[in-house]
């Protein structure tokens, strides 16, 4: 059985979502539709990377993913259908992609343009669904897309290494509160080298350890731990750590190494 993810800023409350699985399920047959998120702040490119990043990798090989997220095609101009790691994503040109992983390490097609003439502005259940249908019947992609690269650029603040620091940013916000930075476990213990160090990450506070789980200490603790993919992360057991913090996307948090 194929599978065919969603993910969108529609939020639950519309018909979008039931216009797409309808017209998946209408075009193709045996699939497995699984929605891996409708609560992408709207519009917001980052998010929508961060999310697909860190949940792609649990699916199998051949897995269908439709990013239903900045789908205006008279300003994007191009859809892209990126072959990563034996597994497709459907997205505009619109930044999304370039944040999910190195183009240089996935196969970039562009959408022939004789394939969008006549197109609505509900491009996700038109083309994105098309695309979804000769990928799931093996057909060339070569069909219906030419090789080329992104045209939209769209980076993530970087994270700042030196020999005794660390500077990341807030990347993402779950809907637990729990702030997600784009640091992993990898670069924090390379540049560590078993250190002792301090994370500063609001008005002065900082950790000076790692906890291994969202609820070690009692309610309203704040704990700076490395979740199940490996990102550094800042939570509050029992509690919403952006609110209480005042961390947003962007927000930094500064790690000193020292022995």
């Amino acid at each position: 059985m194929n599978i065919i993810t969603l993910t969108s800023d529609y939020g639950n409350n519309s018909h979008y979502i039931a216009s797409i699985k309808g017209s998946l399920l209408k075009h193709i047959t045996n699939i497995h539709i699984v929605d891996v998120t409708h609560g992408i702040q709207k519009f917001d490119k980052i998010e929508s990377a961060f999310v697909l990043t860190n949940s792609y990798k649990n699916f199998t090989d051949g897995s269908i993913h439709l990013i239903c997220v900045e789908t205006n095609i008279l300003e994007y101009k191009n859809i892209v259908i990126a072959k990563y790691q034996n597994q497709y994503f459907i997205a505009l040109d619109n930044g999304i992609i370039n944040l999910m992983f190195d183009q240089q390490s996935a196969e970039i097609w562009i959408l022939k343009k004789v394939l969008l003439s006549n197109v609505d502005l509900f491009v996700e259940n038109d083309v994105f669904v098309k695309i979804a249908e000769h990928i799931v019947n093996k057909l060339p992609i070569s069909d219906i897309a030419q090789l080329g690269k992104l045209t939209n650029g769209l980076t993530l603040r970087n994270v700042n290494i030196e020999e005794d620091g660390i500077t990341a940013h807030v990347a993402f916000i779950d809907g637990f509160g729990n702030v997600h930075f784009n640091l992993s476990k990898t670069t924090f213990d390379e540049v560590r080298k078993g250190r002792k160090f301090k994370a500063y990450y609001a008005r002065k506070n900082f950790f000076d350890k790692i906890s291994m789980h969202y609820t070690e200490g009692v309610a309203g603790t704040e704990l700076l731990l490395f979740n199940s993919n490996n990102y550094m992360e800042i939570a509050t057991n029992r509690g919403n750590a952006s609110q209480l913090l005042g961390l947003k996307i962007n927000s930094k948090i500064i790690i000193e190494f020292f022995n």
